[in-house]
């Protein structure tokens, strides 16, 4: 029987990074309450004590994996405000969701679980700062270059920002809980922001 622990020759970096994608893979399909450090490790491949020696507990470790999840998620969706137009950074937003459905599918089923496990751990009361944080900053740059490119003139900048957090949040959640999107509901919001921009603004 092969020992568990941490493999010859793999450094400590690796063994993080086997350690977080392991767990967010528990904590989605248990969910926290659900899992364990002794599930986490076996799925890792590695002994209990080779999480210890990275995370303080069960807690640490989900923050944790909040974080990185947290990290790759909306740093690919905050680059979509470097577009030139709105209606070109929600192509792009489009785009780079979709890659990372397909690059990294356990991301985005983890951020979906985190607002129901707050509302039974307070103290992930914090993650839901932090998550508030990342949306309100993608958003705002988002509406600011709408703003500055004359698109939604008829919309205030906080209007226009709420308009967006309500179709990306909305195709976001709807794509997770059917498991799958629906076919069209992304080139269907790219038509629509294209159809209610401001027709002097060249795209």
């Amino acid at each position: 029987m092969r020992k568990r622990g941490r493999p010859a020759g793999v450094d400590s970096a690796e063994t993080r990074h086997r350690i977080l994608s392991a767990a967010r893979i528990v904590f989605s399909i248990k969910g926290y309450d659900g899992a364990s450090i002794l599930k986490i490790a076996e799925s890792a491949e590695l002994a209990p004590s080779a999480i210890y020696n990275h995370y303080e507990n069960k807690e640490t470790l989900y923050m944790a994996v909040f974080e990185e999840t947290a990290d790759v998620i909306w740093g690919s969706v905050s680059s979509a405000s470097e577009e030139k137009t709105l209606v070109e950074a929600f192509r792009h937003l489009i785009a780079s969701s979709r890659k990372i459905a397909d690059d990294f599918p356990g991301h985005s089923a983890f951020l979906a679980s985190v607002p129901l496990e707050a509302r039974f751990h307070p103290e992930f009361e914090k993650l839901m700062q932090r998550r508030a944080q990342f949306q309100d900053e993608t958003f705002q740059s988002l509406a600011s270059l709408g703003t500055r490119t004359g698109e939604f003139s008829a919309l205030s900048e906080p209007e226009l920002k709420e308009v967006i957090r309500c179709l990306v949040m909305g195709w976001f959640f709807e794509r997770h809980f059917r498991q799958g999107e629906i076919p069209g509901s992304g080139e269907s919001i790219v038509k629509f922001v294209e159809a209610i921009s401001s027709p002097t603004v060249s795209q």
